[in-house]
């Protein structure tokens, strides 16, 4: 659940800040979301500075976008020599920030037998792109997706999302030939093996496999309420896209680049997709997404059948090369994993004696969902960590989840404080 400017008060927001929020109302369309009523001056790290100097610890990471921490040296290096050099191309030269990108996503992704890259600017587009390549090279137009899923903002990428009605609400007619399955939510009662048959089921009643070209499914849901599934599941979908020829495609836009411990969740569970999705922590906040799909896929896709102005520009490209270099330099896949094993472990411990507020602890790496009794709930316990400079966002279809996506590089000092301030408070509301 959003804060709104009422729950902003509570944290005496500066003599600055007020006009800015003035300005923005006037001058922003009233569509575009917002968590909080800050106004942001700077970030270093796991750390926000708005314009009042106030400093909050961002749980949030930009909604998982800043994986290397906020501002890193070496990356903001990068796009500054990046950006004096050359800035801009589109399609009418190759540039070598973008070879050398592709070839790093080629090496991050082993599972691929020979990988091609397409570069775009956000994971609704890369969404958008899968689709195409799906239906181009299969010949087939459906596409199964998930309950509970969120793939962007696009028509294409919310005719597959269903966290929340309303980001598909006033926009009918939606894409045709998306059918929906169950995912495995266990902590809801549904298994591994629930999901498998409701999928198989669809299939037989509904969507004859012959007619469906790609599944796409979020490896651990984002929007949907930061859930894991069994291994299990995603290995019974690609025992069945495999018999089916069906494309598996994994939309790992927010669990890529080390969000999961690994540098993908199909690595972190072992299950090989055909095609894959990558946006947020490639480039620490730089717009850039893209597709990534063995030779064999991939090299069906006609040169022109898809494209983009501004996808893989050099300067996000730069960005995207320092972070990945920063992943591998500083190994913050593993601190991911140790991070977010201290996190769960001591929600978990912590769980009991906050009664009934707490429903579920889960997570995968630094990927933590905190499920409480209600999202009133959760928006007060947002409020309250906010005052105390802490920001921890939400998700889930009853915006019940309070979910923990700060950037891998946090220590465990900056971890214990966040956490210590958000158990504070779910003891204040027990």
């Amino acid at each position: 659940m959003a804060v709104t400017s009422d729950a902003h008060a509570e944290t005496g927001a500066g003599r600055a800040t007020a006009p800015w929020l003035a300005r923005y109302d006037e001058a922003v369309a009233g569509v575009l979301p917002r968590y909080f009523d800050i106004v942001a001056e700077s970030a270093s790290g796991c750390w926000i500075t708005d314009v009042d100097g106030r400093r909050f610890l961002d749980l949030g990471a930009g909604i998982a976008v800043a994986n290397v921490g906020h501002g890193h040296p070496e990356v903001v290096a990068a796009i500054t020599a990046q950006a004096a050099t050359l800035v801009h191309t589109s399609v009418v030269t190759r540039h070598r920030p973008y070879i050398e990108l592709a070839e790093a996503i080629g090496g991050l992704t082993p599972f691929l037998e020979r990988p091609r890259v397409f570069l775009c600017n956000s994971g609704a587009e890369a969404v958008d792109g899968a689709i195409k390549l799906a239906r181009h090279v299969t010949g087939r137009p459906g596409i199964v997706a998930f309950r509970r899923a969120f793939h962007g903002r696009t028509m294409g990428a919310i005719s597959l999302t269903t966290a929340k009605a309303k980001y598909r609400e006033g926009y009918d007619p939606l894409l045709p030939s998306v059918h929906v399955a169950p995912y495995a939510v266990e902590h809801e009662g549904v298994s591994a093996d629930a999901a498998l048959a409701a999928f198989d089921e669809l299939l037989h009643l509904q969507a004859a496999p012959s007619t469906v070209g790609a599944v796409i499914v979020e490896p651990v849901l984002g929007e949907g309420g930061y859930v894991p599934p069994p291994r299990a599941f995603l290995a019974g979908l690609r025992d069945r896209c495999t018999e089916h020829g069906m494309l598996l495609v994994f939309d790992e836009v927010q669990t890529g680049f080390g969000r999961t411990g690994r540098p993908f969740a199909a690595t972190t569970y072992d299950v090989a997709p055909d095609v894959l999705l990558f946006a947020k922590g490639i480039a620490a906040g730089m717009p850039l997404g893209g597709i990534v799909g063995p030779a064999a896929i991939m090299d069906r896709w006609p040169r022109g059948a898809h494209g983009s102005t501004f996808g893989g520009n050099p300067v996000s490209c730069a960005a995207a090369l320092a972070s990945i270099r920063v992943l591998e330099t500083e190994d913050l896949c593993a601190n991911a994993r140790t991070m977010g094993e201290r996190a769960v472990t001591r929600l978990a411990a912590a769980a009991p004696g906050l009664g009934a507020a707490v429903r579920d602890v889960r997570g995968i790496g630094l990927m933590i969902g905190l499920q409480l009794a209600s999202g009133e709930l959760v928006g007060r316990v947002q409020a309250a960590c906010l005052a105390r400079g802490v920001i921890v966002l939400d998700c889930g279809p009853d915006g019940d989840v309070l979910r923990l996506a700060p950037p891998l590089s946090i220590t465990a000092a900056e971890l214990d404080h966040g956490l210590d301030v958000l158990l504070e408070v779910l003891a204040d509301e027990t």
